[in-house]
């Protein structure tokens, strides 16, 4: 609506000339001859027309807000809860059972007999017979003979003879120094790091209201009525933190004693013991021993064997055996057993199950939706009646406004 009336305007700043022209209803386009001298003023009469005006009208909408909550739901559940019971078992065992009784029993044994008697033996055995008789012998011996002799023997002694002397001795004393060293240490520190959390996406619906639309081409004015449509929106983030340890080196001033070692020299006197070398002449007695050989005799007794045969009767005991049967009773104990039923309680521990209603709490999100009133500026077209001045002459050209308007 705006182009168009922009457009008249354009046209109307074109045919400005014309207008000039106009305002004598076109007589001064004629030459003067045919103009009478006396001028001829147009007629003017008021025409209707409609002009189109774009307002902005406010309006208040109600617009839905999603809040999500936590909700505190309680329900009850059925929760297993096991036990562990005796329960007695009952069952039929077989026992053996021993029964003890005496039986007579009759056998037959063979005793052995035993006999001794003497049996005459004779042997014949060499028995050795000795003799001794007296033999001279012959040896040497070998006599020591002693003889005391003299020998001059130089041998060389020593005295000691002490000197006193110095000596430059070198000692070292640790003197203590206090000085200052640089320790470092890591400290270590936690701190939180801000990070955010997308947060979730969910849809809400959201009207769009009506509005006026007016047709380029016919100039009329529609109305679109106001629909809803539906949207997926992201909920705003979250800011959660972290933590991050970090570490840092912390250089210190550390006190501490350190020794120094100082060197100084001193004359230190000793005595010193030498053994002085002296020669001393003396004689030594010294015995001499010399082997003198003698010859001896003397009687040793020998013995000679020779074996003499000898008759020898011995009396060897000889012990014979012979069996003989004897009849003996005894009294064997005898058992049988026979199967006794026997019935048996134990007590077996066994799972039970049970369900125990128990009470649970647990938070729900609930979303709530809640309309919010908003104030809207709607764009609303209507026709607004405007009075327009119309010119009439006896001319048939069309005046400004007929030009303008299309009249």
């Amino acid at each position: 609506m705006r182009s168009q009336l922009f457009g008249a305007l354009a046209v109307a700043a074109a045919l400005v000339p014309s207008y000039a022209a106009a305002a004598d209803c076109g007589a001064c386009n004629y030459p003067d001859a045919c103009c009478p001298s006396v001028c001829c003023y147009p007629k003017v009469h008021y025409k209707t027309c409609y002009q189109t005006v774009v307002e902005q009208c406010p309006r208040t909408v109600y617009k839905p807000c999603y809040q999500t909550v936590m909700k505190e739901c309680r329900e009850t559940v059925c929760k297993p809860v096991y036990e562990t019971v005796m329960k007695e078992c009952r069952f039929t065992v077989c026992k053996p059972c021993v029964e003890w009784y005496d039986v007579v029993r009759t056998y037959t044994v063979c005793k052995p007999c035993y006999e001794t008697h003497m049996c005459e033996k004779r042997s014949i055995v060499y028995k050795p017979c000795f003799e001794e008789y007296q033999v001279p012998v012959c040896y040497q011996t070998c006599r020591p003979v002693y003889e005391t002799c003299f020998s001059e023997v130089c041998e060389t002694c020593y005295r000691p003879v002490q000197e006193t002397c110095f000596k430059t001795v070198t000692r070292s004393v640790c003197r203590p120094v206090q000085d200052v060293r640089t320790c470092y240490r890591t400290v270590y520190e936690t701190r939180y790091e801000a990070y955010c959390v997308p947060g979730g996406c969910y849809t809400k619906v959201e009207q769009i209201p009506g509005e006026c639309c007016t047709d380029p081409c016919t100039g009329a004015v529609c109305h679109k009525a106001p629909t809803c449509r539906t949207i997926t929106c992201q909920a705003p983030p979250k800011v959660c933190y972290r933590p991050i340890c970090s570490s840092h080196v912390i250089a210190e001033q550390v006190p501490f004693t350190r020794y120094e070692q100082e060197c100084y020299q001193e004359q230190v006197p000793y005595t010193t013991c030498k053994m002085v070398p002296y020669t001393v002449t003396r004689r030594v007695p010294h015995t001499v021993c010399r082997m003198v050989q003698e010859t001896h005799t003397k009687m040793v007794t020998q013995r000679r064997c020779k074996m003499v045969e000898e008759v020898c009767v011995k009396c060897i005991p000889v012990t014979t055996c012979k069996m003989v049967p004897e009849q003996k009773c005894e009294v064997c104990r005898a058992c049988r057993c026979k199967v006794v039923k026997e019935e048996c309680v134990k007590y077996v521990p066994t799972c039970v199950c049970r369900i125990v209603h128990e009470e649970v709490v647990r938070c729900v999100p609930v979303t709530t939706c809640t309309m919010v009133p908003t104030t809207v500026c709607e764009t609303r077209c209507r026709k607004v009646a405007v009075k327009v001045p119309v010119c009439e002459c006896e001319c048939e050209r069309p005046g400004f406004f007929g030009r303008l308007f299309g009249m």
